[in-house]
């Protein structure tokens, strides 16, 4: 059975691509901790020594990077199906609400984000109607919310003295 929803890919001024959308959100919920993580190693900014920012580091890094892997690699692949679309932007809306306890890690932002892309967010893709847009949407709240959070606690440990 094949999908005959007519879709546009004419460019949405909703946001940027998919790719923009993602890679910023990666950029702002893990790469801006580690930065932080690491300057707190490298020059001591921790009063209570540097082993937990150590500690951290490698976690953020794994855990982040992997809900990307998991993330985008399947993502290609659903997004060329407008079912497989749909479905996606529900289940990557979903595992960025259950992923929230995560959220020193950035999966929740990164899978958040996917789910936006899935459910028609981003710029060249007609955003689907029902359920996979409501992911869409939620997917996108969370990302926003926890590039925020990441963003202004990197800050706020980076300038104000311990």
């Amino acid at each position: 059975m094949t999908d005959t929803t007519p879709r546009s890919t004419t460019p949405s001024r909703r946001l940027p691509s998919a790719a923009v959308v993602i890679g910023t959100v990666y950029a702002l919920c893990v790469v801006v901790p580690l930065v932080y993580l690491a300057l707190v190693v490298a020059i001591g900014l921790d009063p209570n020594g540097s082993d937990t920012a150590r500690q951290e580091i490698p976690a953020i890094g794994l855990v982040g990077t992997t809900a990307l892997a998991i993330g985008v690699l399947p993502g290609i692949y659903l997004a060329k199906s407008d079912s497989a679309s749909r479905i996606g932007a529900i289940v990557y809306g979903a595992l960025s609400v259950v992923t929230l306890v995560l959220f020193w890690s950035g999966a929740p932002g990164v899978l958040g984000a996917v789910a936006a892309w899935l459910g028609g967010l981003t710029r060249g893709r007609t955003p689907y109607p029902g359920a996979p847009r409501v992911f869409a949407i939620i997917g996108l709240s969370v990302a926003i919310l926890n590039s925020a959070v990441s963003v202004t606690w990197s800050v706020i440990g980076a300038f104000i003295p311990h």
